[in-house]
């Protein structure tokens, strides 16, 4: 019996593993993926065996996200803190006559 092994162009590979292109492309170039063949039609196709054994998952769904600790930009989703320093200036933090430390720049 014959069985055919699975390839997946590059762009295919990308979207089933959630990578970047050159994650792909280095992680093949590095050796990681053996029986990577090149397509003159298609490019790059890589085994779906070789993605698996080098740990991509493919498929995988996206973690859900809570709702009640979502936040723009997921600090709340990886236990960071959240709440943002006061802003500088009129009170904000800005020692009195000091101008220059808003500004980034040494006192004179």
């Amino acid at each position: 019996m014959s069985m055919r092994r699975s390839l997946l162009a590059r762009r295919e590979a990308v979207a089933a593993c959630g990578v970047s292109r050159s994650t792909i492309r280095r992680r093949r170039e590095a050796g990681d993926l053996p029986g990577c063949v090149r397509d003159e039609e298609r490019g790059w196709l890589i085994p779906v065996d070789a993605l698996l054994a080098a740990g991509f998952r493919l498929n995988a769904p996206a973690p859900p996200e809570d709702a009640a600790g979502a936040d723009a930009d997921g600090w709340a989703a990886r236990g960071l803190e959240t709440t943002k320093p006061p802003a500088l200036g009129a009170g904000g933090g800005v020692p009195a006559g000091r101008p220059a430390l808003a500004a980034g720049l040494p006192p004179l």
